[in-house]
């Protein structure tokens, strides 16, 4: 029975499967690629952190850094400085913004 599909295939049939599955693979590998990227682009950032850096969190909160350890970093939050320990693991980025 299988071989009946196959028969039945037309050379024009198997290069069009060919070439979807083609598409398919390359839209996968460019995703999947960005998403290293990034990925790379944050794990970098989060290692170059350093006091008096104003960060912003996964969750949002937004400070500046106290003091850093090892996976973790003292932030402290506005308007109040209350200093709170997160994980560095949990800062999103870099927060360009001044506070007043």
């Amino acid at each position: 029975m299988k071989g009946d599909i196959l028969e039945k295939m037309s050379v024009k049939d198997i290069l069009t499967t060919v070439v979807v599955v083609i598409i398919i693979f390359l839209i996968y590998y460019i995703a999947y690629a960005e998403k290293r990227r990034q990925e790379k682009s944050i794990k970098k950032m989060q290692d170059e952190l350093k006091k008096d850096d104003k960060v912003i969190t996964y969750s949002g909160l937004s400070g500046v850094i106290e003091k850093i350890e090892d996976d973790r970093i003292i932030l402290k939050t506005y308007p109040d400085n209350v200093k709170i320990s997160i994980e560095k693991w949990a800062v999103a980025g870099l927060d360009d913004r001044t506070i007043k």
